[in-house]
């Protein structure tokens, strides 16, 4: 069966597991003081604005989660930018392309909100998967004692080589 794709938000009932992987991977937010709290806030996201924590399912199954957001400010990248962040899938579905359908869903949600450049960071040092789907390295990085490099999406040149234009253009 395909992957589908859907707003975590419309699927509540998976908030908690999508939580405790991102914490059990990243920690949890600074943010935030507990658990619940985490998950209070991403039971308050909107399907509809920014950030977008897509999850990737097949058969009534979450398999992984990706979002799509904005940053103020960024050491890497000054000013308001967009960015993709926290793509996780889960061990077992690993090594089955699902990231790279995750990330490609990502990436059509932002044109859709007429996003035209998306960037993300990571601590493979070749940028791994990024790399590989096109992604271009920005700078490295170091956070919170990591490696890290930033790396960036023009989605407008790869939209004008399709024949698409942007909202605004």
């Amino acid at each position: 069966m395909q992957i589908q794709f859907a707003p975590l938000v419309q699927r509540r009932q998976e908030i908690p597991t999508v939580a405790r992987w991102w914490c059990d991977e990243w920690g949890l937010p600074e943010r935030h003081s507990s658990f619940p709290e985490y998950v209070r806030e991403l039971e308050s996201a909107s399907p509809d604005t920014l950030p977008l924590h897509l999850i990737a399912e097949r058969e009534g199954r979450v398999l992984a989660v990706a979002t799509l957001k904005t940053k103020v400010h960024h050491p890497a990248v000054p000013g308001c930018s967009y960015w993709m962040s926290g793509v996780y899938v889960e061990p077992s579905s690993r090594h089955q392309r699902i990231a790279t359908a995750l990330c490609e869903e990502v990436v059509a949600a932002a044109r859709k909100h007429g996003i035209t450049e998306l960037y993300l960071q990571t601590e493979h040092p070749g940028g791994g998967l990024y790399a590989r789907l096109g992604w271009t390295r920005v700078q490295a990085h170091h956070e919170g004692g990591v490696d890290q490099i930033v790396m960036v999406k023009d989605l407008a040149s790869q939209g004008r080589e399709r024949g698409e234009t942007t909202p605004a253009g």
